[in-house]
């Protein structure tokens, strides 16, 4: 037997707990806002990038909250005699694959960051950047969206409740199933619209880009 797993589990964060979606939700908003780099660049000039080095922490702040505050749960939803601290004893091989697995997409999303830079992953994308085909954006168009999407996923089959035979905590679990099945589609769709702003931007650069590399999800 392998030692139990470790979900983070925050307590401060329960009473919103039937937020978490909503949380999170806001949070791609707040990055959808700004995907729009070079449209509203050359529209608001410099008061862009100071909304957008504003909104985008935000949203990045708002995702992590979103996703820590469902791993803790309502004490009032957990049945007696189970442990409200977040860390549920399983501990089997499985789980040493789920953290290698959470360490390789770890890896992506910080390569991603270091190829793309702290200031266009995290603050603003200047009108005169250019475009990023290297690295892990040679693999993928969006590696950054990847890297959430893998490591939000093994954290789910880690954190599993429905080991336990409670209708209550079952529910619960099916929820982390639910929300990252929401979370995936709507990194899904900000990548499209991201696709879009680019090609309209780069033009054939983007076009032959596209044509040689998948969207979200390595060939």
């Amino acid at each position: 037997m392998f030692p139990p797993i470790f979900p983070i589990y925050i307590r401060a964060l329960a009473p919103l707990y039937n937020y978490a979606p909503l949380i999170w939700l806001v949070g791609i908003c707040c990055l959808w806002l700004t995907r729009y780099t070079h449209q509203l660049g050359k529209q608001w000039g410099s008061a862009y990038y100071v909304v957008s080095a504003f909104v985008r922490p935000i949203g990045i702040l708002l995702i992590s909250i979103g996703w820590l505050t469902l791993y803790a749960p309502d004490q009032r939803y957990v049945p007696p005699g189970l442990p409200t601290t977040g860390w549920l004893p399983r501990g089997n091989w499985i789980d040493i694959l789920c953290w290698l697995a959470i360490g390789i997409f770890l890896a992506l999303g910080i390569w991603a960051v270091l190829t793309l830079g702290l200031r266009r992953s995290f603050l603003f994308r200047h009108l005169d950047d250019r475009l990023v085909t290297c690295g892990p954006y040679a693999v993928v168009r969006h590696p950054q969206f990847l890297s959430a999407i893998g490591i939000t996923f093994f954290v789910t089959r880690l954190f599993n409740p429905a080991a336990f035979s409670y209708f209550l905590i079952d529910v619960y679990y099916y929820s982390l199933d639910v929300n990252w099945a929401l979370f995936t589609l709507a990194l899904w769709l900000l990548s499209i619209l991201e696709d879009r702003e680019l090609a309209a931007h780069f033009g054939k650069e983007y076009e032959e880009y596209t044509r040689r590399v998948p969207r979200l999800f390595p060939n």
